[in-house]
Parts: C-alpha cells; structure tokens; sequence
C-alpha cells in the first residue's frame, strides 16, 4: 500500500518536514502516507481517500503499525504540531487527500488557476492523463482564460476545454503563496483570487469556482470529490493499482471480463481487501 501511494504523492525529501526533515521543510508528506493506507485497509471505504474529513497519523505500538484518525481544527494542528507540518484546511472545506497540505504545496504552489493540480488529481485518483489526451469531456463555452495563458488557441483548447473546467473547484486552496507574500497558505480562501490581480489582470476575479467533472457540473471541490469517488473510472483506476502491483502488468485484452468484474463490485463494497481477495481468485492471477 506504501508503495501505491508513491504515485499520489510524489514524496520530495528536500522539502519534507517533520521526522526526517528535509533542508526547506515546507510540509509533511508521512499525514499522506498514513491516510492512504487507512483508506485502503481493514473495512474502511475506499471513497474516503478522496472524501475524508479527518487526518491520520501512524504510531508504532509492539511491533505492529497503527492508524489512528483526527480530526483536530487547523488552530488545534497548530498548537499541536508547529507551523511547518500542520493541516490548514477547516473540516467543512476538506475533501480527503485533494486538501493535504503537501498535494497543495507540491502541486499548487505559487499558482492561480492551478491546472497542474487538477491534472494531478484526475491522474492520479480516476486514472486518466490530460496530457496523453485521456478522458477528455468538452464543456461548452471553455475554456475562458482567466488568466490569460493563451488556453483558448485552437490547439490548446482541445485539452483546456476539459481541464480548466475540472480545475476551478481547486482554485479556492492556497499552495505556497501568490508570488509575493506567504499569507494562508495551504488553507481555503474564498478570496483568493483577488491576491493575483497584480500578476494576472483583472479578468482573475472572475474564475468561477463552479465546474464540471465526467460532464456533470460540480459547485466546489467538496462536491468534486464526491462525483470522482462515486465514479466507474475510480473504481477501475483503484482496481488496476492493485492488480500492476500483484501481477507486475496491466490487465491483458483476454482479462477485460475478470477486471470489469472487479470494478463492478467494487461498486457494490468499496473495500479494497475484499477486493484483493477477489482478485486472487481470479484466473488472471492464477494462470501460470
């Protein structure tokens, strides 16, 4: 499961904080880690990777790794942890790990329509790449640009018109910074656009926060990771983490049956250990 979650996470040592801190310690990434593996263990359902109000933190206890979930405020964090590791997001604004501080930090940072985050998390959780041009769902109208990127030539639009929409839900949370000051970072701020009219022009102020994933319009990010976690293309990106990892290759053409399966019934469970247990009975991992 550690090993899974290397993907969603992309850990950089160099800006880790916390147990072995890296030399611009900027956040945390061992709350990710730990959060992953709750979600994907025991009966817990696997829509919280993505849905989630609560963090997790790993203790060791007599050999034996445990997982133990808080939900402490960022104020309390704070306190708690110090500056450099604690989780900023308010409870009502979190959506499991698309709102860590570390997948805000490392994939957000000093950017105002953050795309790369977006792309990031359409990649990562529903297993689907913007860049190879994968999972593309047109919106009507898009994309419009906000900060004037030059998103909407012919050639760019073909991309944008599905990326920018699945991108404005994420743009409310604070990476690093906007460029010339550090304030909130790696929280919700609904104002935050207006902290880039210096870099970006006035057209900024009107991104919306309003957008559209798998064709279905999304009225935040809250709403967002509910729409993916509920999806056919998460459970078949979930399915095939587990399956590269036990058989060391994707799914074959003669397997397409056996995977549908499982990605059906995952649908009907949302428990990734039973979904292994299936998996093993599967032809395709009995076959010599």
């Amino acid at each position: 499961m550690w090993n899974l979650a290397n993907a969603k996470i992309n850990p950089n040592q160099a800006v880790k904080a916390g147990i072995d801190a890296g030399p611009i310690p900027l956040a945390d990434y061992d709350d990710d880690y730990a959060y992953f593996v709750w979600t994907q263990t025991d009966d817990r359902d696997v829509r919280l990777v993505l849905t989630g109000k609560e963090f997790v933190q790993a203790r060791y206890e007599g050999g034996v790794t445990v997982y133990e979930p808080w939900g402490r405020s960022p104020e309390e964090d704070l306190e708690a942890r110090g500056y450099d590791r604690y989780q900023a997001v308010v409870r009502s604004r979190r959506a499991g790990m698309l709102t860590h501080r570390w997948f805000l930090m490392s994939n957000t940072m000093f950017t105002a329509i953050p795309r790369t985050t977006a792309a990031q998390a359409y990649r990562a959780y529903l297993g689907t790449d913007i860049a190879r041009l994968e999972g593309l769902h047109p919106v009507t109208g898009e994309p419009v640009d906000y900060d004037h990127r030059g998103v909407s030539a012919p050639d760019c639009a073909v991309c944008h018109a599905t990326l920018d929409p699945l991108t404005y839900p994420f743009s409310r949370y604070e990476g690093i910074g906007d460029g010339y000051s550090f304030d909130d970072q790696y929280e919700y701020n609904e104002d935050r656009m207006a902290k880039f009219v210096r870099t970006e022009g006035d057209d900024i102020l009107d991104t919306p926060e309003a957008g559209v994933l798998l064709g279905q319009p999304v009225a935040d990010l809250v709403e967002w990771a509910e729409v993916a976690a509920t999806s056919e293309p998460f459970r078949r990106a979930t399915v095939i983490d587990s399956w590269e990892l036990l058989l060391d290759e994707p799914p074959r053409v003669d397997e397409q049956i056996e995977l549908g399966h499982l990605v059906e019934d995952l649908g009907r469970h949302w428990n990734v250990e039973h979904m292994l247990h299936e998996l093993v009975d599967t032809e395709a991992f009995g076959a010599p």
